[in-house]
């Protein structure tokens, strides 16, 4: 059995998998790795295969913890027909190359990878396999740490999200969100002037994934754990 790790920048993810199908899933925030070892205790693990963005701190709790070696899965200039065009696969985050290794498999098309967690990244992969490159910007609560931190009168909770905020909660929550949907729509704009083809399908992951939904144009999709699945193509290749 497969044990695949998902080390992020808050939490950490992970999935078992036998030959057949996905057996037990779950995540902890990074502070309570420890409590991995319990959770794991009970199933048979032959290998361990994880991706980490989250530094060397993380990476060594998580060795003290697996059943086994641990496997890190680094970031490649191609894999499984898909070419990296970033200038230096080696310093990006292997979370958005597994990603994008997912996305190919799961789409024929050209298609946005919007994974929405800590941070926002937005990938753009054409259906050639192409990897553009992709954006990086603040993730919702972050947004809303930093105008909290950065100005006098927004240290605040956030309200809903409206489309024609009335009050400054609804402010803050409203114009979070609506950054985070523009630039998902704008990076599929752009993808769809550079191939000449429709607007393309938006997978969208991560832990914020059901908020933004509403705020973007079909067609799109949800996947959970589309950094596992893309691991999980990884560690069946090798």
């Amino acid at each position: 059995m497969k044990l695949l790790i998902d080390a992020g920048n808050s939490r950490v993810k992970w999935a078992l998998h036998d030959a057949d199908a996905w057996r037990a899933e779950g995540w902890v925030e990074n502070e309570a790795i420890a409590e991995l070892a319990q959770a794991w205790r009970d199933f048979p693990v032959s290998r361990v295969i994880a991706a980490s963005v989250a530094g060397p701190a993380v990476a060594a709790a998580l060795q003290a913890v697996a059943p086994c070696e641990v496997e890190w899965v680094r970031s490649e200039a191609s894999r499984f027909g898909v070419r990296n065009h970033y200038h230096d696969p080696a310093e990006q985050g292997v979370d958005r190359w597994l990603a994008v290794l997912a996305a190919h498999e799961r789409c024929r098309g050209d298609v946005i990878v919007a994974c929405a967690g800590t941070a926002l990244t937005v990938e753009s992969l054409t259906e050639d396999g192409d990897y553009l490159g992709g954006l990086i910007a603040p993730g919702f609560r972050l947004m809303l740490t930093s105008l909290a931190a950065g100005t006098a009168q927004l240290a605040r909770p956030a309200g809903a999200v409206v489309d024609f905020p009335r009050g400054t909660e609804d402010a803050l929550a409203s114009g979070a969100m609506a950054a985070l949907a523009g630039a998902i729509e704008r990076a599929r704009d752009v993808l769809a002037q550079q191939t000449g083809r429709a607007r393309p399908m938006v997978l969208l992951t991560g832990g914020d994934a059901r908020e933004i939904a509403p705020c973007l144009a079909a067609p799109l999709e949800i996947v959970d754990n589309l950094v596992l699945q893309g691991l999980l193509r990884v560690a069946n290749a090798s």
